[in-house]
């Protein structure tokens, strides 16, 4: 049996160094046989890098002088990783944990088939590991609708089985050197939100396979890093990301049903939002749309990221 090629993990950072201390020392673990873990730091203020330094001085951190957010902060961290040799990589947000058999599985399920370009595992919520968070991405264009498969389902349901997806999420996304390099990267024209998606597209497009493999799994704490479930940063750019998406996605009549689909969508959260008595973030919802329309850059919520 051929020896499995070399694997980096890339950890985008930014004021988590609660989170690293959970996520490491797993991590670090792992059964893979050839593997490394590259730190980003998105120019953090809480001493993550002094930290890393201290408890884990055989870990590269590669530090940003600013906070590229996550395509800029995982393109550096992946253009670093190749450097060293990766044939494959590991996208990993800092606010999770992994079973030590996740990056050995990710691995295998690339050597099985040439044509797989991005793998992406089973997601659990951290708080909860047997319930699913990411089972497979479901896309529908006509409607500018993406979800998670299977989200809440019990791992025992059966509602995500191995096989093709429409996309993977960048909390936890593999993905060949041969891929990356083709699509050059993450696109950071998305502030936030989307890039994940936008990336499998694209992959699609050039002819590689997205596959989900349940047996790979990864526990997540949702919205560790973008304050909260329903905060008014989160609900602003995945509102505008989402427009974004599908506006490059789509073209014709097709473009036009799918960003109905995207307001009507947009509309019921703000709707929800309001109901829960969550006003600022419901506002900011409708401010996504108003900035676009205008051709306003970034609402102010996104100038600045939580902190």
């Amino acid at each position: 049996m051929q020896p499995l090629p070399r694997l980096a993990v890339i950890v985008l950072n930014w004021n988590g160094r609660e989170q690293l201390a959970d996520l490491l020392p797993g991590l670090l673990a792992c059964d893979h046989p050839d593997y490394f873990v590259l730190v980003v730091d998105n120019a953090s203020q809480d001493g993550s890098v002094e930290w890393i330094s201290r408890e884990y001085p055989g870990l590269e951190v590669l530090r940003m002088a600013e906070n590229l957010r996550f395509s800029g902060g995982n393109n550096a961290g992946a253009r670093r990783a190749i450097e060293r040799g990766a044939r494959q990589l590991l996208i990993l947000n800092n606010d999770t944990r992994v079973d030590p058999h996740c990056l050995r599985r990710l691995a295998e399920t690339f050597e099985a088939d040439e044509r797989i370009g991005i793998v992406g595992p089973r997601i659990c919520y951290d708080h909860e590991p047997c319930r699913i968070w990411y089972g497979g991405g479901v896309l529908w264009r006509a409607l500018g609708f993406t979800m998670h498969r299977a989200l809440r389902a019990s791992v025992d349901a059966g509602r995500d089985p191995t096989g093709p997806t429409a996309w993977v999420s960048g909390c936890a996304l593999a993905v060949r050197r041969e891929t990356w390099e083709q699509l050059g990267g993450l696109d950071d024209g998305f502030y936030i939100y989307c890039e994940d998606v936008d990336f499998c597209l694209r992959a699609r497009e050039a002819g590689w396979r997205i596959h989900y493999e349940p047996r790979a799994l990864v526990l997540h704490k949702v919205s560790a890093s973008v304050g909260g479930g329903s905060s008014a940063f989160k609900s602003y750019h995945k509102a505008r990301s989402g427009v974004q998406l599908f506006v490059r996605h789509t073209g014709g009549p097709l473009r036009a049903s799918a960003l109905l689909g995207r307001l009507l969508h947009d509309l019921a959260a703000a709707s929800l939002l309001t109901g829960r008595g969550q006003r600022s973030a419901a506002r900011a919802v409708g401010r996504a749309w108003w900035d676009l329309l205008r051709g306003a850059r970034r609402y102010e919520v996104g100038d600045r990221l939580p902190s």
